[in-house]
């Protein structure tokens, strides 16, 4: 028998079949289906059952079955304010498809700690943005129950967690860092690959440790490979933000570009004298010109082209940024008629656009830009 595989396809489940072997029983329909092709579609789709094929061989029966095994629960942790979802996890790298469930970050207090109010309110305090969204603390917990703390907790908008929660996850020790990264992936490649039963709880890691820099090396490294949930003795706002900011990149779905709503977007109140900007539609462009033209010591109109999440270059290669398109969402705008001096820019590298934009904006004049979204604020003072 051939290697068995974690996951079948239409053409690995048809190449098993009568059809493709080219036997006697090759598309004899007794499955319902118009042929094994078609029956091979739609068991890779799970709309038939395997069972309806009379021809079955043993090597696609027993293929499937291992396909179909749970990798990873799928884990409902309770909270006050909400519940937090973790594991369910389907592959071992994200490129092979996407990361599913982020790893809930869990602060865990100490009640007759001194500083325990002032921790409280620092964690409430804490909101970090990054690219279109807000984190927070997705927890508190305690090491020592009680009613008084809980009810602070809550009172402070803090999701207090009960600690018998993490009863549902498998604990992996942190007591020696290299040990428990190899521990993490042997368990994933188990639960993923092997689809071993009995490794398929999602797993934490209490990370004990108080040195801020060594957290973030070991939170950041467990963020990637492969803690369902992560729980810390401290807190810490830069260390909080640098993990919330690794774990969203990590867990965006690399086959949905991260993009913004395609309209007309205001700073610092706009007037008939603001400048006027264009780019397009993916959030990185977004927020990089965004970031830039805020902070002018002026007002400014940032017009998003509908792009399908690609940058500049990749949108005017694939024909997604077009003088066309773009002076549809300027026109369809009613504010920007209001602009006295009509001149707009657009990214550098769009500069090829310059004239078939005019044509398609009478009236405006079309000013190619930087390459560099930074370079803004000093480009803007020359003209």
């Amino acid at each position: 028998m051939s290697e068995i595989k974690t996951t079948l396809g239409t053409m690995d489940i048809f190449k098993l079949l009568p059809a493709a072997k080219k036997t006697e029983n090759a598309n004899c329909k007794k499955c319902g289906c118009a042929g094994c092709m078609m029956f091979a579609v739609k068991l890779s789709k799970n709309e038939v059952d395997i069972e309806l094929c009379p021809h079955i061989p043993e090597e696609l029966s027993v293929q499937f079955c291992h396909s179909r095994k749970i990798q990873q629960e799928t884990v409902n942790i309770k909270g006050s304010c909400h519940d937090l979802t973790v594991g369910g996890e389907k592959v071992m790298f994200r490129h092979e498809k996407t990361f599913l469930n982020p790893p809930p970050f869990i602060v865990m207090l100490d009640y007759e700690d001194k500083n325990f109010e002032t921790n409280l309110e620092k964690i409430a305090n804490f909101r970090v943005e990054h690219i279109g969204e807000e984190f927070l603390v997705d927890g508190v917990c305690l090491k020592k129950y009680s009613n008084e703390a809980k009810e602070k907790i809550i009172n402070f908008g803090l999701n207090f967690v009960e600690t018998d929660e993490f009863n549902k996850l498998l604990e992996i020790s942190d007591e020696d860092f290299s040990n428990t990264l190899k521990t993490l992936e042997f368990i994933r490649h188990k639960a993923i690959v092997d689809r071993d039963e009995e490794f398929i709880k999602p797993v934490y890691v209490h990370l004990k440790d108080k040195d801020i820099a060594l957290l973030c090396a070991k939170g950041s490294a467990f963020v990637c490979k492969y803690a369902s949930l992560l729980i810390f003795d401290v807190f810490d706002e830069a260390l909080f933000t640098t993990l919330c900011i690794l774990r969203q990149n990590i867990f965006t779905d690399p086959e949905m570009p991260l993009q913004v709503e395609s309209k007309v977007y205001e700073f610092n109140n706009p007037d008939e004298n603001s400048y006027v900007f264009l780019t397009t539609n993916f959030a990185l462009s977004y927020f990089a010109v965004a970031n830039e033209i805020s902070n002018l010591n002026k007002g400014a109109y940032l017009v998003i082209t509908p792009s399908e999440g690609m940058s500049v270059l990749t949108a005017w290669s694939a024909q997604k940024i077009t003088a066309e398109i773009a002076s549809r969402v300027i026109s369809a705008n009613s504010i920007l008629t209001k602009i006295k001096n009509k001149r707009i820019i657009i990214p550098g590298l769009l500069s090829d656009l310059k004239e078939e934009l005019e044509e398609a904006l009478p009236g405006w004049e079309v000013i190619p830009g930087t390459v560099e979204a930074y370079k803004i604020p000093e480009f803007v003072k020359k003209l």
